[in-house]
């Protein structure tokens, strides 16, 4: 996994992309409510700042976060000193414990490398998952991630933010270049992050679920108001 933020962690929620933590945490609690349980231990890879752990402190969960990046986890340290954070690959990191919830957000599966290396991370899940406990993630289909074939540019007094990516349609793979120049005095501070995502047929990845063991596999639209096969981002429970 070699999208490790770098100076860009810095300034990641503030420049608004912590806020799906925000739409997950409320799914996450109709989850609860709907399942009538409530996990007391969660593990959260590719935490990246702690938003996550930080929406949720109140419900008394146990978090452990799991992420690539130290500048990332400096951020979730800081926001949350009582959850326990690891520098590792989410597919190779090993814990002397399970948890009942396991989960992987924000297209963090996307930024895996390669088919192998998320069949990987999801034997690792099954390995450190509770008997009757629930591995949910997100996931950008190749139509979603299709939608990276573009450039956009966003404008606030205290920063612009210029997004420019290109998606290979053979290889379901989109380059993006995401370039922030944040406010510094009278000047401009610019910071650069360039990541790859991959998407796969959704067939594959439940297969992959299927093969580690992985079962009572669901898969619904992010967005409701999309037919699952016209899906951009799916989300999976399993469990």
């Amino acid at each position: 996994m070699k999208n490790a933020y770098g100076e860009f962690a810095r300034y990641y929620d503030h420049l608004g992309w912590g806020g799906f933590a925000s739409v997950c945490a409320g799914r996450l609690k109709s989850f609860f409510r709907l399942r009538g349980v409530k996990p007391e231990s969660i593990l959260n890879l590719a935490c990246g700042t702690g938003e996550l752990e930080k929406i949720l402190s109140s419900t008394g969960i146990e978090f452990t976060g799991v992420d690539l990046s130290g500048g990332m986890l400096k951020e979730a340290r800081r926001k949350c000193p009582e959850s326990k954070f690891v520098m590792a690959d989410a597919a190779a990191v090993r814990f002397s414990r399970k948890f009942d919830m396991i989960l992987m957000l924000f297209d963090s599966i996307n930024h895996l490398d390669s088919a192998a290396h998320v069949n990987r991370l999801f034997k690792n899940v099954k390995r450190h998952l509770n008997k009757d406990g629930y591995f949910i993630f997100d996931f950008l289909t190749p139509i979603g991630l299709k939608g990276w074939k573009e450039q956009s540019i966003r404008r606030s007094r205290e920063y612009t933010v210029v997004v420019n990516s290109l998606y290979d349609e053979k290889k379901m793979r989109a380059d993006i270049v995401i370039e922030a120049f944040m406010k510094n005095g009278k000047n401009y501070r610019r910071v650069v992050q360039n990541l790859v995502e991959r998407s796969y047929p959704p067939a594959d990845i439940i297969k992959g679920l299927v093969s580690a063991g992985l079962e009572k596999i669901t898969a619904t639209p992010f967005d409701n108001s999309e037919e699952i096969e016209e899906a951009g981002r799916l989300w999976f429970v399993c469990g």
